[in-house]
């Protein structure tokens, strides 16, 4: 009856590299289901991207330029029919182009080097029309007004038909500077403030009753 062969120590050393590779996979795909478990990573893979994006492969604007950027409603995107974009979506969606305008416009390059802080203050969505499923689409982004204490955005909702499906109305409040003063710098000869648009007035006279109504429950 033949011996049975002891393992050589080259075939050791290689079942152990098997054994520790095999546990180096376990522990990298267990630490990335985490991640997803505890964060929205696609969330912030996506503004990495965008922000890289804009930042060495798009061209500057001024900050009264609009700027557009491009999407596409996938099956994460839609609702429990499976048949268009959610709402929640378009929310998230405009905070991409937010970044796309802020970077390339260079409002929040300023708003750093003056220690300041951007932060959204009030939104408004108007939905039009849905964005069905595995459709393009394009985000115009574009400053419409300021105040000292905040900027203004118009943001729309474009297929490529022409029709603006949803366009929102956001507040971004700039905290511990003077906007005007910063628009002068950002702008300089050509500094010009817009009119408030009719819309943009009644939509902050609403904020504002809503603000008087919580301050005196509070």
């Amino acid at each position: 009856m033949p011996l049975k062969q002891s393992p050589t120590r080259k075939g050791i050393y290689s079942l152990n590299l098997r054994n520790k590779l095999a546990r180096m996979w376990f522990f990298v795909v267990a630490f990335i289901a985490l991640l997803y478990l505890l964060f929205d990573v696609n969330y912030f893979i996506r503004i990495i991207f965008t922000i890289g994006l804009a930042r060495h492969f798009r061209r500057k604007v001024k900050p009264f330029e609009e700027t557009v950027i491009y999407g596409f409603c996938t099956t994460n995107d839609v609702d429990i029919f499976i048949r268009h974009m959610n709402n929640a979506r378009y929310v998230r969606e405009l905070d991409f182009a937010r970044f796309d305008f802020y970077d390339r416009s260079n409002i929040y390059a300023e708003v750093v080097k003056r220690k300041g802080n951007a932060m959204q203050g009030a939104s408004n969505v108007r939905y039009r029309r849905t964005i069905p499923i595995f459709t393009p689409y394009k985000i115009q982004t574009k400053l419409i007004y300021w105040d000292e204490k905040a900027i203004y955005l118009e943001q729309k909702f474009v297929t490529l038909d022409g029709f603006v499906r949803a366009i929102a109305l956001s507040k971004q409040n700039l905290v511990n500077l003077d906007v005007n003063d910063m628009m002068k710098s950002l702008c300089g000869n050509e500094y010009e403030k817009p009119e408030m648009p009719e819309e943009l007035s009644s939509w902050l006279l609403s904020v504002e009753i809503s603000s008087a109504k919580l301050r005196k429950s509070d």
